[in-house]
């Protein structure tokens, strides 16, 4: 056994415990948007550290994804970037990532009292659907992308959770719960090419810096996982949270015998005007303010979305198995403009597509995952250095070759491990290393003589 305990006694994964650093706009990948051009595709990542620097962990990894209704929102979108922050004080790994935004707009003008209401138009249903569909590869991406680099990063890859806002929580759940092609929506095979868009949607954010051709193909999207970082690392998608977001068709049914169904905690409004908390056209509540406040068209196209109840029950009814926690509020949307709480005007501050206590439904989260983390190598000691013998790395980090010294010149063997406690490389009567063909990540170097163990110290190879 390679490490020793150092025993810590704080709710584990629930009570914000350690520092973290933070490493800003990683490209995990790139992909096609919906107009055919390449995307860059980045994640922000928040590695916690423990309270000794001789120490490591093995840290379980959330994901963190953003709403915006597949056309907006951002990785840095202030809610998103507190999850990791939060999170990783309570010893995860915690990334937020961005995806594929964008669908190809209605080529009809939705002239309206409010402002960009063009924008939530697209051309037609289905570009919903591939919208969504582009989110879920790109969030797999990102996850293999992570778990390929768990020795660099210390993510315990037998414990990962994924978290959803909005938009973000249908990626989550298609993230989490698509593991069949069969489960693939029919809208992400190849489709017929779709005019231009309407020039009143060229300001919406998704269409800035786009050139349209007068016919835009719709191209087959491809397979369920994409094409980003394949990976051979087995990993365990233990938990999701879905946070006032929804399925676009029922991803409980098909699940594969040999993987743990992961646990989900829903968080929902029955007032929320955006995504129904049962089964109804996305936007549905917006639609009727719309309409029936700012003399604006009916929204087109929105496919049926089913929410969180309707998740649940389908849970309940079809005896799926799984372990679903979910916290509604009671109040209900009054289909009043003005007058009533929850109404239309009522929710320009307050609005039901939302928190209503974030501090919260986070703890909420961090209760429910933590009884699920399997994970002992929690801040466990690096090394042990003998009082007479010390033995240094030079350089550390390194990427070439690695030079051990001690400070009694006598012979010694080194041995290095990876975190596994696998023996990588063995020397005896020498004291450098190569170390070019090894991956990036941490390893431990151990320093033995006439097999007497004098200590374990952590290298960094990048």
């Amino acid at each position: 056994m390679l490490f020793l305990c150092s025993g810590y006694y704080a709710q584990n994964w629930i009570d914000q415990t350690y520092q973290y650093d933070s490493l800003l706009n990683i490209q995990y990948g790139s992909a096609i948007d919906f107009n055919g051009n390449s995307v860059n595709l980045n994640l922000d990542l928040y590695t916690p550290k423990c309270p000794n620097p001789n120490e490591t962990s093995r840290w379980p990894l959330l994901i963190v994804i953003h709403g915006g209704a597949f056309i907006e929102g951002s990785k840095n979108d202030a809610s998103v970037q507190d999850y990791c922050k939060e999170f990783a004080r309570r010893g995860y790994v915690s990334a937020s990532i961005s995806y594929r935004l964008g669908f190809i707009s209605d080529e009809n003008a939705w002239n309206c009292n409010y402002p960009n209401y063009s924008c939530i138009f697209a051309s037609d249903t289905a570009e919903w659907y591939r919208a969504y569909y582009r989110g879920v590869q790109d969030a797999k991406g990102a996850l293999r992308y992570l778990i390929n680099r768990n020795q660099l990063y210390s993510i315990d890859t037998n414990n990962v959770f994924l978290v959803g806002e909005s938009a973000g929580a249908f990626v989550a759940l298609g993230a989490g719960l698509m593991n069949d092609a069969t489960e693939r929506p029919a809208a992400t095979y190849a489709l017929g090419a779709l005019p231009a868009p309407n020039p009143n949607t060229m300001n919406c954010s998704y269409n800035t810096g786009q050139t349209f051709p007068g016919s835009i193909q719709r191209p087959d999207l491809g397979g369920i996982d994409g094409t980003i970082e394949p990976t051979v690392v087995h990993y365990t998608i233990k938990g999701i949270a879905n946070l006032f977001g929804a399925m676009l068709s029922d991803l409980l049914q098909v699940h594969p015998a040999n993987q743990v169904k992961p646990v989900i905690y829903s968080f929902h409004q029955p007032c929320d005007l955006i995504v129904p908390i049962n089964s109804k056209q996305a936007l549905w509540g917006l639609d009727w303010c719309m309409t029936n406040g700012y003399n604006c068209y009916s929204i087109a196209n929105t496919p049926i979305v089913h929410g969180s109840q309707t998740i649940s029950d389908w849970n309940n009814q079809g005896n799926y198995g799984y372990t679903i926690q979910n916290n509604f509020t009671a109040n209900g949307f009054p289909f009043q403009f003005a007058l009533l709480p929850g109404s239309c005007l009522d929710q320009v501050n307050s609005p039901c597509h939302n928190y209503d206590n974030m501090n919260l439904r986070q703890l909420q989260i961090a209760q429910f995952f933590a009884p699920h983390i399997s994970s002992n190598e929690i801040c466990q000691t690096l090394y042990i250095q003998n009082e007479t013998i010390d033995f240094k790395l030079i350089p550390n980090p390194g990427t070439f070759e690695l030079t051990v010294t001690v400070n009694d010149g006598l012979p010694f063997e080194i041995i290095l491990y990876n975190l596994e406690g696998q023996p990588i490389i063995t020397t005896e009567g020498a004291n450098t290393i190569r170390v070019d063909s090894l991956e990036a990540g941490l390893y431990l170097v151990e320093l033995k003589r006439q097999n007497q163990r004098f200590g374990l110290v952590r290298y960094l190879k990048q």
